[in-house]
Formats: C-alpha cells, sequence, structure tokens
C-alpha cells in the first residue's frame, strides 16, 4: 500500500511541477526525431558533427560524395565514351541545403573543377555549373523534411 501511495504523490507532483512554467519563452521545443531512408530504402544515419565531409572513395572519382550519404542506385547511370563521360547519379543524406551548396563550392574546385553559374529555382533548389577539361558538371541540391537531395549530371562539352 505505501508503495501505491508514493507513487501517486510522484505523480502528482511531476505533473504539478510541469505545470507551473507558464513562460512560453522558457519552454524547450520538442522535436520529433527524424528516421530517414533514400528512395531506395537505405537508411540515412545523422550526422554526427557540424559541415559535410567528403568520403575517401566517392562513386564518381573527382566529385566528391558528403560522408553520410547515399547513392539511389535505382536513379544512378553512367557511360564513357573514350573522351569524356556521361553520368547521372542521385544522392541522398541528412543535411540542409546550406551545407550542401557549402560543401560542393569548397569541394569542386578542389578536384579541378571550374564554377560557371550559380541558379536559385522557385522551389528553393540550388544548381551549380563547373567546367573541366572536356567535361560540364551540373549539380543540382534540394532539401525535403531534412533529407537532402544531390542530382550529379556529368556531360560532354
Amino acid at each position: 500500500m505505501p508503495y501505491k501511495a508514493l507513487s501517486a504523490l510522484t505523480l502528482i507532483a511531476v505533473t504539478t511541477l510541469a505545470g507551473c512554467n507558464q513562460n512560453p519563452t522558457r519552454r524547450v521545443p520538442f522535436e520529433v526525431p527524424v528516421v530517414a531512408w533514400n528512395d531506395d530504402g537505405q537508411y540515412l544515419p545523422k550526422q554526427v558533427g557540424p559541415g559535410l565531409v567528403a568520403i575517401q572513395n566517392a562513386p564518381i572519382p573527382d566529385v566528391p560524395m558528403p560522408i553520410g550519404f547515399k547513392p539511389v542506385i535505382s536513379q544512378c547511370s553512367s557511360s564513357f565514351d573514350g573522351v569524356a563521360r556521361t553520368v547521372t547519379h542521385v544522392y541522398q543524406g541528412r543535411a540542409r541545403s546550406p551545407e550542401t551548396v557549402r560543401f560542393y563550392r569548397q569541394q569542386l574546385p578542389l578536384q579541378g573543377w571550374l564554377q560557371v553559374d550559380k541558379q536559385i529555382h522557385e522551389d528553393g533548389s540550388t544548381s551549380l555549373h563547373y567546367t573541366k577539361g572536356a567535361e560540364a558538371l551540373g549539380i543540382r541540391l534540394s532539401n525535403r523534411f531534412k533529407t537532402a537531395t544531390i542530382e550529379v549530371f556529368l556531360s560532354p562539352r
């Protein structure tokens, strides 16, 4: 019997204390945990630190992919005609659009790519265009529900 009484007192104390703070500026907002998968059903892990870092062995050697991002294999294709590559790759991961834009603007020049232009579309996505030798590179970066989608288009110029 004392156990039930103690439990009831604890419940009353907790609910009373929880209702005491009526100042909305002091409340901590509740965030629903995000569990994300790419379009092919692969789990997308949460980024462990600020900013994005390139993986060592990216699917396209001179076009980096951030750690934690997964290729959407069903949307990837590539070919080589002996002179230039034609590649369409789609990667998804947990990041925000400004982080992915910053990542590519920092990483691509390190791989020899020269930026031609940047476009911001009505849907909030960003396109970056680069050239290197006989190839042109387009990257479209979008974000939905804390999941970033990176579309890479590599073609002859």
